[in-house]
């Protein structure tokens, strides 16, 4: 909660306006943006740490979270904010990755991934030796929304 409070005030401060934990049929999506646009914006936010159970699993859950925000609110595009509070990274496995930014589409609903490294590294990065990843697949986030639904 007070890592999206972070994220509301920046985005308050850059003249976006927005609707906070607005209730939808499926439950609270963390943010809609009540922009003038025909497209506003949904995100969720979430923890990456992968000690604290909050790994794979727990983000194809949110995935299935945040896309079924966008089926409630007739969305086509919604944003997962992931804050990574660890030294692992998180590989993203997709099929498609034609954009900078990593991004699945699924029933007629893109999901982009935005990650917020926020671990504070206590080493410089020329000492940190080799980078452990954890990897999220499609299949992962996709089987989340398949799993539920079916």
């Amino acid at each position: 909660k007070r890592l999206a409070l972070h994220l509301y005030e920046y985005l308050h401060d850059q003249g976006v306006r927005f609707f906070i934990e607005p209730t939808s049929a499926s439950g609270e999506a963390d943010l809609v943006a009540a922009q003038q646009t025909p497209e506003p914006l949904i995100a969720d936010a979430k923890v990456f740490n992968p000690e604290k159970g909050k790994s794979v699993s727990y983000l194809a859950r949110g995935f299935k979270q945040l896309h079924t925000y966008c089926v409630d609110f007739n969305e086509s595009v919604g944003y997962l904010v992931i804050y990574k509070t660890c030294p692992e990274e998180l590989k993203f496995a997709l099929d498609d990755e034609r954009l900078g930014t990593p991004f699945v589409m699924l029933n007629n609903k893109t999901i982009f991934f935005v990650v917020i490294d926020i671990y504070p590294h206590p080493q410089p990065a020329s000492k940190r030796g080799t980078v452990t990843a954890i990897e999220l697949s499609e299949e992962d986030l996709v089987s989340a929304v398949k799993h539920v639904d079916a």
